[in-house]
């Protein structure tokens, strides 16, 4: 039954919220998703170049996320989202004139300082307000929900940007900056039931009080078992996986040689794989106590499906079934392991404490994004896929030592009763 209090939003309308705001944010940024490294190599980068360019963007994500978390816990969520939302529309133009390796660092370096100013923002504001209208339980379903809907998103704006990419490979950057204009506007309009602040902020008093704040978020993720585990195996994933995200547009490009537009059509197979797992995991909910099986498994089933799709590299067809394979169990995979992060973490430093995550996961994007474009260069992108899908393979212990510690705290606890 939903719960309606006086003069406050319903379970309904804050969901409804929730979801238009991460749906106009996805589909802004998914005009890139795929012709993004297309467009690297069209100006004269390498793949280490091209990766270099993302590890900067995860290198400004590493430095930055956490004090603009800190920023949007104490100034407003939606100023948080707003000006982040203005950065990547600056940065997207920005892109779309340049012509050199060092320009595209600045774009991404712009870009990364948007994104951690908006990241974790969006979840913040929405869990606090589902919490505030009186839902109950774990999340696990909505979260489903909105990897479904974010990657719809992503697919209807990454089709329409391969064909534009057709006509001209630089123009879906500036159909991502209008998107971005637009999903700013909407969420300045829909972000105002936000939680008041007991202590208004003076201007001069900011860089005190997000010091203040940085420490305190490091030092309860830090001091937090089961945030810092699950912050290590997504730096673990991440730094496995985010070259796999770079390099499959330019090999299948390059092995299927039939036009900018088929990487768009893959893209979508891609991602339906992963709606489908969502979808899979939405309807079939398990309780704490197999949270952390399911999630070693899943992650063990995708590595192996990356390490096959490295191995039949030089076979596009196979390569793509078994890449489709892995997206069923990364979706599946994904919103599990953030439901799982989110029930750890207080209102008050939930935004600080998202992007202590995400500062591990940039951290660990970084360092994977340089090894692995060396590798790529040298030995082949085949060749770097099953080397990614060996180390991926190291989250799954870390998953499952999660639960194992959970376990063991609440026994302790309730024999200290």
């Amino acid at each position: 039954m939903e719960i309606v209090r006086p003069h406050a939003p319903t379970i309904r309308d804050s969901t409804r919220r929730y979801y238009t705001v991460w749906g106009l944010y996805s589909f802004a940024g998914g005009f890139l998703f795929g012709v993004y490294p297309i467009f690297l190599h069209s100006r004269g980068l390498d793949q280490f170049q091209i990766n270099s360019v993302l590890a900067t963007y995860f290198l400004v994500l590493f430095l930055t996320d956490v004090p603009t978390g800190a920023f949007a816990d104490l100034l407003g969520r939606r100023r948080s989202y707003v000006l982040g939302a203005s950065l990547r529309v600056i940065a997207f133009i920005l892109y779309f004139v340049a012509h050199h390796y060092y320009v595209f660092l600045i774009a991404e370096s712009i870009d990364g300082i948007g994104t951690t100013f908006g990241n974790g923002a969006i979840d913040a504001w929405g869990v606090d307000a589902l919490d505030d209208a009186g839902y109950e339980g774990l999340k696990d379903r909505l979260f489903s929900r909105i990897s479904q809907l974010t990657t719809l998103g992503f697919m209807g704006s990454a089709m329409i940007g391969a064909y534009v990419a057709d006509l001209n490979i630089a123009w879906p950057w500036l159909l991502g900056a209008g998107g971005y204009v637009i999903a700013g506007v909407v969420g300045a309009l829909l972000m105002h039931d936000e939680r008041p602040r007991a202590v208004k902020t003076r201007v001069a008093e900011i860089p005190v009080q997000v010091a203040a704040r940085i420490t305190e978020g490091v030092r309860s993720g830090l001091s937090t078992p089961t945030v810092m585990m699950l912050s290590a195996a997504g730096a673990i994933t991440v730094a496995a996986w985010a070259p796999y995200w770079i390099s499959w547009p330019i090999m299948f490009n390059q092995s299927l040689a039939v036009g900018v537009w088929i990487i768009g059509w893959i893209y979508c197979g891609l991602s339906t794989a992963r709606l489908i797992g969502a979808e899979v995991s939405a309807r079939y909910i398990v309780d704490e106590t197999q949270r952390a099986a399911r999630v070693s498994m899943l992650v063990i089933a995708a590595s192996a499906m990356l390490f096959l799709a490295g191995l039949f590299g030089g076979r596009p067809a196979v390569s793509l079934a078994m890449l489709f394979v892995m997206n069923l169990f990364t979706g599946a995979m994904m919103p599990l392991v953030q439901s799982w992060f989110n029930e750890q973490l207080e209102s008050g430093n939930r935004a600080t404490l998202l992007s202590f995550r995400s500062t591990f996961e940039t951290m660990g994007g970084s360092i994977g994004l340089l090894f692995a474009g060396r590798i790529a260069d040298t030995a082949g992108i085949p060749f770097e896929w099953q080397i990614a899908g060996l180390i991926s393979l190291c989250a799954a212990p870390v998953y499952w030592a999660t639960r194992r510690r959970e376990v063991a705290e609440v026994a302790l606890a309730g024999s200290a009763k």
